[in-house]
């Protein structure tokens, strides 16, 4: 048995995938406020002269909320940009070794997103939006969540890398984005 069947494993994936589908259900709703938000506004505005005062920030406020969950479920389905044509010609402990430099690069770069995603909250904590009064930092908040989301997944990431055997069945493992819906797990 390998470490990708062992059962602590197989309970990390069963987590993973429930908060990838929570994420995906938070996603839905931000789409659902941004329709009936901004449909809504248009058709009191046209229609009956008046409208949603709150419906441009809090519009605002779940288009950036789906950006930054979307970014975090893409990293989690491998599905950002990459290209695997050079790394698919080396031998397959090189891409394990290179997959794995490339998790650290991309931790270091999430790194600098949590700071500077924390730096923004607390500046934004005491800024009052305009409309509603929420607080500013409801926005940055977003980067620093996705931020740290994306870095625990590449830690995981890193760790599978490592207990993978260096065996040809096991390549998509060392991919950070997929070729094509087949190549998913």
């Amino acid at each position: 048995m390998t470490i990708l069947e062992s059962p602590v494993f197989q309970s990390v994936a069963a987590i993973t995938r429930t908060a990838e589908k929570a994420l995906t259900y938070v996603l839905g709703l931000c789409v659902l406020v941004m329709l009936l938000l901004v449909f809504g506004n248009v058709v009191l505005r046209y229609g009956f002269n008046s409208g949603i005062t709150i419906s441009e920030e809090v519009a605002r406020m779940s288009f950036v909320w789906l950006i930054f969950l979307g970014t975090v479920i893409a990293f989690r389905t491998k599905q950002h940009l990459g290209v695997n044509m050079l790394l698919d010609r080396l031998p397959i402990m090189a891409q394990k070794i290179i997959h794995i430099l490339r998790q650290l690069v991309i931790m270091w770069i999430l790194w600098l997103l949590m700071q500077g995603g924390w730096d923004q909250m607390v500046i934004g904590a005491n800024t009052a939006l305009p409309v509603t009064g929420w607080s500013q930092a409801l926005f940055s908040g977003m980067v620093w969540f996705s931020a740290i989301a994306m870095f625990v997944l590449a830690i995981g990431d890193i760790a599978i890398a490592i207990m993978t055997p260096a065996d040809r069945s096991y390549q998509h493992r060392f991919r950070t984005a997929v070729d094509s819906v087949e190549d998913m797990e």
